[in-house]
């Protein structure tokens, strides 16, 4: 069955910036620019099933939930609810104003943790994948939210590409210097030499240092740690890699949404997906968009319901889609960091 004490959840599909390999770009025909609100968070996913969950990711296939307009509220409720669960909202950070920061600096506690997703070391490098980024707004908040919260865990969060590989080190310099906890390196797989088909010519966000491209088909992440603070939720990895031996000696099916580490998925019209990659709005992913948007959509059915449809022990199982087929594969039950970070 599906494991749901982690979600991944998308509060809004809005954005303010236009990043070339974002879904945004990348199928703009089908983008619909909505966001969920408190009044579904209390009444579709309700008091029972969050008191059950015990952790939370706020992080967009298409927006950024820091535009969420209820996002704090939806965070004070959640908190109210269950005070142990682990918020973790991961945003770009720009354009929010110092009053907004504050006020979620005063929600979140030592449970949380806060990714800023900046790729650069000022507005002009930023900018080059970040389009359309604030630099001033988004050190603005960081700033904010510090001076107002230092118990929450946070992250600077960078991917490796041709204009920032060999300033990589500058980059994590500065994270140190405002005092994050963690700098994350990402090494992604969207570039020319993993899908020419897809990039084609001459890709110029591609770093010529080919350590730094993803080898598989899903990212790769390295991480340095810059305090002597705990991260949040790392009780839960231990859990994660039983159920990952679990399912390689038992099992005939690798999906990590039956791990729980990657996080069943909600968008921003209330669809649930076992995760987030089966729900990128990608041609290839179209019975589960139907599937989504029909039998398994939070405004029109429980969640008690979905969780217990007959299709989750029958046809899902079969983890035939293109998605199940490149990302879960079995060997990767035996990579840590595929069964243990998000």
């Amino acid at each position: 069955m599906l494991k749901w004490d982690h979600w991944h959840i998308e509060p809004s599909s809005r954005c303010t910036l236009k990043c070339p390999r974002c879904p945004r770009a990348e199928v703009p025909e089908s983008l619909l620019n909505q966001s969920l609100t408190l009044d579904f968070f209390v009444n579709q996913v309700g008091s029972l099933t969050i008191k059950q969950i015990r952790k939370i990711t706020f992080c967009g296939n298409d927006g950024d939930p820091i535009y969420c307009p209820e996002l704090v509220e939806i965070c004070r409720w959640i908190k109210s609810e269950n005070p142990l669960c682990h918020l973790h909202i991961i945003t770009n950070g720009s354009y929010r104003k110092p009053e907004w920061w504050e006020n979620l600096a005063n929600v979140l506690n030592v449970y949380d943790q806060v990714t800023w997703s900046i790729d650069g070391w000022d507005q002009q490098s930023n900018e080059q994948y970040r389009v359309n980024c604030d630099w001033d707004s988004i050190i603005e908040g960081i700033d904010t939210f510090r001076k107002h919260n230092t118990s929450t865990f946070r992250t600077w969060a960078t991917i490796a590409f041709r204009f920032n590989e060999y300033q990589l080190h500058i980059i994590q310099k500065l994270a140190q210097n405002m005092q994050f906890d963690l700098f994350q390196l990402t090494k992604s797989t969207k570039f020319a030499s993993r899908y020419p088909t897809i990039y084609q010519g001459q890709d110029t966000l591609e770093p010529l240092q080919k350590d730094l491209i993803a080898g598989g088909h899903r990212f790769e992440r390295s991480t340095v740690k810059l305090s002597n603070k705990a991260q949040p939720s790392s009780e839960l990895k231990p859990l994660f890699i039983k159920r990952a031996q679990d399912l390689a000696k038992h099992s005939t099916h690798s999906g990590i949404c039956l791990i729980g580490n990657k996080g069943v998925f909600v968008n921003s019209q209330g669809e649930f997906y076992p995760c987030c990659w089966v729900a990128n709005r990608y041609e290839h992913n179209q019975s589960w968009h139907t599937l989504a948007g029909t039998k398994f959509n939070l405004n029109h059915r429980s969640f008690t319901d979905i969780i217990n449809d007959p299709y989750w022990q029958t046809e899902f199982l079969k983890f035939d889609s293109l998605e199940c087929t490149t990302k879960c594969t079995r060997e990767k039950l035996q990579d840590r960091e595929h069964t243990t970070e998000w």
